[in-house]
């Protein structure tokens, strides 16, 4: 169920409880990883994802059959509950970085 506007706070996007499972893929030929999607907004989404290391840009599928994916960027942890944002390829090929971490963003080589 959707919040509130007024409960957002500072919050940009809308959340909407989701709690079902996803899958992350941590590489585009690794196995799927199951989690658990506690919430979802335009944005992002909240992962459980236990004690499972996570890489800084994954793919996360939205249901078991892959017909719904989104690239994603870790941007906190919390025990074993992750903060994700979606970015787009564009992005990615841009060298994105998590919030907070501009050095995350890959460097030229100088010739």
């Amino acid at each position: 169920m959707a919040r509130d506007r007024k409960d957002l706070g500072a919050r940009k996007f809308v959340r909407v409880d989701l709690r079902k499972p996803g899958f992350l893929i941590p590489a585009p030929d690794a196995a799927w990883i199951q989690c658990y999607i506690l919430d979802i907004s335009e944005n992002g989404a909240c992962l459980d994802v236990g004690d499972l290391a996570v890489p800084k840009v994954f793919g996360l599928s939205l249901t078991a059959g892959g017909e719904v994916r989104r690239l994603c960027t870790l941007i906190w942890r919390k025990g074993e509950l992750v903060g994700v944002r979606f970015i787009s390829a564009r992005e990615l090929r841009k060298g994105v970085a998590p919030a907070g971490e501009p050095d995350a963003a890959p460097k030229k080589a100088h010739a």
